[in-house]
């Protein structure tokens, strides 16, 4: 149903908190405040923003678990029972005809003929008590009475109760033409926030030692996040430009926040020149998508295919431009070029936005798009998504082979790892089990990143060149801190698709749908480029239980004796989400019922 009370854009919620924490800050940076104060604010916004949308979460899913009463409660018909207030021997209710007059019921003489007529006489009742709810409730089955030998019985309550419901069930809400308020988006916004948190936490660590103007960076931050909210809302290709606009954009300046840092420069300049070639191709697509369908609605772009036995070559260009510009975004095969250098040149903390947040909402928003309108049915546009999911598995794994530096090895993993989930687009019709696919697959990929990127940037400083990025920094990490080098083995373990961790649960489901959809080129690429992920995440898990030989033992004496020991006073609040991360692999990995149910929620998407 479309928001028409002003009370039901409480539905952007988080997009409404953010935003105000974003003019706090620009208020508050023009007195010059305390770094320690912008942090605060971030993270208390970001906070307020995930309970929000917990609690949207939280009606969505009520409001689905209860039955649809108005579809599925039959009329009740009852010879002898009497209810007060709901239910009468005799039918007093009187009928309007098609003029508006309103006349009584007559009395009863033939038995088995008066009961039919009357019978025909309530139905219309029935509907004329429903017509309101009816309007935003287009699904609602009314049930006929059934014929009997006496007068029946009405129980009209129920019908009057769940048209006041405030989202009907299986429905989402429709914010404005260009959002959408259902459980597809408000999981995967909740994942942007606790990404977004993570980053605020490493970033603040990060800085301690810099001169740099931090309130800067967490504003810039902020829009960012607003970006990602708002394409995973999105269900309108203005939205979508937007967003991936306004993701984008601040994403330059925190990839070079950092100048002094080596190739942070260069990063910089390179992901503007090809976000910008990106855009481009965007907005064409754009451009004639709207020339072809004269409409820029997800929703109408379904309606076209639909109607269209043969779509026209204007679409199908339009849709190509379109991936186009979201490969280069998402860093698909063959627009994958620029982001090994931005991942080495951005400090750690953003490499890990850049590679979850900045991937996983635009992804979102494409998948919102090809579940919504069967793209993939052309046989054309399956063959070109079939071969760019297929060569970013294939390249991204034998290029990461190659990698010493752990930081350029994700970006080229993390090539393969959406190579991966292009399966989900392409095995589109089987719609519930592509959506579960996405949501088990994309938080253990989350989960994963903390864990690895989270340690690297824990042990780096912003007053360094360059962060310890190579598998030669982490060595012999297990020695001076036990728990967040197996922490950090937990990480690269579930990224490998070993068994007890959420990856492997992720891998399988990937597995089950390229089987079930009899895609057997991508079957077999995963499995291939599984083997070769085993070999170099167990590359650097072996690094970091290895001894450094060229440490300093008077400054380490735990290399000494070859014991590792664990200092509690040093524990921070990174090491504790690194650490709860790695928690939760392990038991999604043993326990995935839960991860289900979670990710189950994401099946409202609206239509």
């Amino acid at each position: 149903m479309i928001a028409t009370n002003p009370f039901e854009f409480y539905y952007l919620a988080p997009m409404m908190i953010i935003v105000g924490a974003i003019i706090l800050l620009l208020l508050l940076l023009l007195f010059k405040i305390s770094i320690k104060l912008c942090a605060s604010i971030t993270a208390v916004s970001l906070v307020a923003a995930l309970i929000s949308t917990m609690i949207l979460g939280s009606q969505l899913y009520q409001a689905n678990l209860e039955p649809n009463l108005s579809s599925s409660i039959p009329i009740k018909i009852d010879r002898h029972t009497s209810h007060s207030n709901s239910e009468v021997e005799e039918p007093t209710i009187p009928m309007e005809d098609d003029h508006g007059v309103t006349s009584a019921p007559t009395d009863l003489e033939s038995s088995e003929s008066d009961d039919i007529a009357e019978t025909d006489a309530l139905t219309p009742s029935i509907h004329d008590l429903d017509k309101s709810s009816a309007q935003d409730n287009s699904d609602t089955i009314l049930l006929p009475a059934e014929p009997t030998n006496h007068p029946p019985v009405v129980n009209i309550e129920p019908q009057k109760e769940a048209a006041k419901k405030p989202i009907s069930s299986n429905k989402a809400t429709y914010i404005t033409p260009l959002f959408t308020c259902d459980g597809y988006g408000l999981l995967y916004t909740g994942l942007v926030l606790m990404i977004s948190l993570v980053v605020v936490s490493l970033a603040y660590s990060w800085f301690k030692c810099s001169l740099a103007n931090q309130g800067l960076f967490y504003l810039i931050l902020l829009f960012s996040t607003l970006g990602g909210i708002i394409l995973v809302y999105s269900s309108h290709l203005i939205s979508l430009f937007i967003g991936i606009e306004l993701l984008s954009m601040p994403l330059i300046g925190l990839i070079g926040f950092q100048y002094t840092q080596t190739n942070s420069i260069e990063a910089t300049v390179k992901y503007m020149v090809l976000s910008a070639v990106a855009t481009s191709f965007l907005l064409l697509g754009i451009a004639y998508y709207y020339a072809a369908t004269g409409d820029l609605t997800f929703s109408g772009l379904s309606f076209k295919l639909s109607t269209q036995s043969t779509p026209s070559a204007l679409l199908l260009t339009s849709i190509c431009l379109i991936m186009v510009g979201i490969g280069f975004k998402l860093s698909l095969f063959p627009f994958q070029l620029w982001l090994p250098d931005v991942f080495q040149g951005a400090p750690t903390a953003i490499s890990l936005f850049l590679s979850t947040v900045g991937k996983m909402t635009v992804f979102c928003a494409i998948a919102r798009l090809f579940l919504l309108a069967p793209i993939v049915n052309n046989q054309t546009i399956q063959f070109i998504l079939i071969i760019m999911a297929f060569s970013s598995i294939v390249i991204g794994n034998l290029f990461a082979l190659m990698q010493i530096n752990i930081k350029r090895l994700f970006a080229y993993a993390s090539i393969a790892n959406f190579g991966y989930l292009f399966i989900a687009l392409i095995a589109v019709q089987y719609q519930v089990l592509a959506l579960e696919t996405i949501g088990v697959y994309l938080i253990g990929y989350l989960l994963s990143n903390i864990c690895v990127l989270g340690v690297i940037s824990t042990e780096s400083s912003s007053i360094q060149n360059h962060d310890k990025e190579t598998v030669n920094d982490l060595r012999g990490l297990f020695w001076r801190k036990p728990i967040i080098a197996i922490s950090m083995a937990i990480g690269l373990l579930s990224l490998a698709g070993i068994p007890l961790t959420i990856g492997f649960i992720g891998r399988f489901s990937l597995l089950l749908l390229g089987v079930t959809a009899e895609l057997w080129l991508l079957v077999g690429a995963i499995v291939i480029g599984s083997v070769f992920g085993l070999y170099f995440y167990l590359r650097i898990i072996i690094s970091l239980y290895l001894r450094d030989d060229k440490a300093d033992i008077s400054l380490t004496p735990n290399l000494q004796t070859n014991s590792a020991e664990f200092n509690w006073k040093a524990i921070t609040i990174n090491d504790v989400i690194i650490v709860f991360s790695a928690l939760l692999i392990l038991f999604c990995g043993i326990y995935p019922e839960l991860l289900f149910r979670l990710v189950s929620s994401a099946r409202c998407l609206i239509s």
